[in-house]
């Protein structure tokens, strides 16, 4: 449902940005990621709340020292 995006500024972050399918949004949310990056978690998040009429973003706020940073929740991860 979402899709890969770069915001543009003086560091440019990549981010997951997920809008809702039809229709309007009535909102829109910005998802901090946390710790652990915009890992498959934070992309079904965001997803979840499009499908509920609200548009949603999760910057990677790690690019600027680790591009593309994501890990999961596990101690193998």
């Amino acid at each position: 449902m979402g899709q890969d995006i770069k915001l543009k500024g003086r560091t440019d972050l990549n981010s997951w940005l997920s809008r809702r399918s039809r229709g309007c949004a009535e909102g829109g949310i910005s998802r901090d990621p946390g710790d652990f990056g915009v890992n498959h978690h934070i992309r079904s998040v965001c997803d979840r709340l499009a499908g509920r009429a609200m548009s949603a973003i999760a910057p990677s706020i790690f690019d600027r020292t680790e591009p593309n940073f994501q890990t999961g929740y596990s101690p193998d991860e």
